[in-house]
């Protein structure tokens, strides 16, 4: 295989997205596998940054890591109405030079992008390229069916039901792979003793809206949970952002919010808990399309898992560890506490394939 692979995203760095996190786990790993790795995003904002002593702090990337940032002489970020149309056009145009600049100098380069319009103008240069796809439009559905004409481009889908929206569009260069867990970082800690404590880690919005923590704090006032403990570790809104957005109280002798901390204290917060929350709100995106990221960091330290039910959740492996609530049912919540904290089963079976470096493996493979 060649020993090239350039990353090419319309992301903004250092930034405490999930988004962008997975990104930086992803060019470690495949920097582990002695690929030469080539970051390339925009500059658009004040916060970006492209110095690698700065990104290695807030990421602990690989230094061998080359990190290009561009400018960002565009609308978004920059013009504050409208923000939706200036995100879509700075994206199509930062998309169309970026490649214009840099694919002739890499054309025996492997590339991997999350953009869209990335992904349509390397297919359209005949590149070898593949798109991780996180979600779907009208607008994406045209852009693969047209890029995917180019037998060197190839798309990655997080879920199934994601890959059956453009069934018969060249499957064969169509691929599915969930979302993959740091082992590094992600695992069971034995010395650390599991209490009886649920955690919640990521964001409290997702597209905006919100996923539904407000209404788990509800329930946990009432005196059936006052020998439970609920952790909330946000990565997006502070504790006073979050009680101000829904009008709630977090403060009670039972609920803990915590803001943005490490992947290495979180992985200790989370080998602490029993059961890990998985909720989100009812978006076609989060019904159908998501692969929960923390949902495979909650096993991997051998948690249970309390969720949701979607098309999405009912996806994910280790189904007989999962137990299912109505978000709007308190009785039916109470009901899968009991039955979670109860049973004596502890999870404990083996994740490696869905860990990150089984799964830039499958992603390599694809290039071969």
């Amino acid at each position: 295989m060649n020993k090239s692979l350039i990353y090419i995203t319309y992301q903004s760095f250092p930034a405490h997205t999930a988004n962008s996190l997975q990104t930086m786990t992803h060019l470690n790993y495949f920097a582990n596998e002695n690929l030469d790795v080539k970051l390339i995003f925009p500059l658009r904002n004040k916060e970006s940054s492209s110095n690698i002593t700065e990104l290695s702090k807030f990421y602990k990337i690989n230094s061998n890591i080359e990190i290009h940032g561009t400018i960002h002489p565009l609308p978004f970020k920059k013009i504050q109405r409208l923000e939706k149309y200036m995100y879509i056009v700075s994206h199509y145009l930062w998309s169309y030079f970026t490649v214009e600049r840099y694919y002739r100098k890499n054309k025996n380069s492997f590339f991997f992008t999350r953009s869209e319009w990335v992904f349509y103008f390397l297919s359209k240069k005949k590149m070898n390229v593949i798109y991780e796809c996180h979600q779907l439009s009208k607008n994406k559905k045209h852009l693969i069916k047209k890029s995917l004409s180019n037998k060197n481009s190839k798309v990655v889908y997080l879920t199934k039901e994601m890959s059956d929206e453009l069934k018969g569009v060249n499957n064969e260069n169509s691929y599915i792979i969930p979302s993959g867990f740091d082992e590094n970082i992600f695992k069971i800690i034995p010395e650390i003793k599991k209490e009886k404590k649920i955690i919640y880690s990521g964001s409290m919005l997702r597209f905006g809206k919100s996923r539904g923590l407000e209404k788990i704090i509800e329930y946990f006032q009432d005196p059936f949970f006052e020998n439970f403990k609920l952790l909330i570790v946000s990565n997006d809104l502070s504790k006073v952002q979050f009680e101000n957005k829904f009008n709630c109280n977090v403060d009670s002798p039972n609920i803990e919010y915590i803001e943005k901390i490490d992947s290495l204290y979180l992985a200790k917060l989370i080998n602490s808990c029993s059961v890990g929350l998985l909720i989100n709100n009812k978006s076609e995106h989060a019904e159908r399309f998501t692969s929960p990221l923390k949902y495979f960091e909650y096993i991997a330290c051998g948690l249970k898992v309390l969720s949701t039910n979607s098309v999405a959740h009912n996806e994910l492996p280790f189904q007989e560890n999962i137990y299912y609530f109505d978000l709007n049912n308190f009785e039916e919540f109470k009901y899968s506490i009991t039955g979670l904290f109860d049973s004596s089963e502890s999870f404990n079976q083996n994740v490696d394939d869905y860990s990150m470096s089984s799964r830039i493996n499958k992603i390599i493979d694809i290039y071969k």
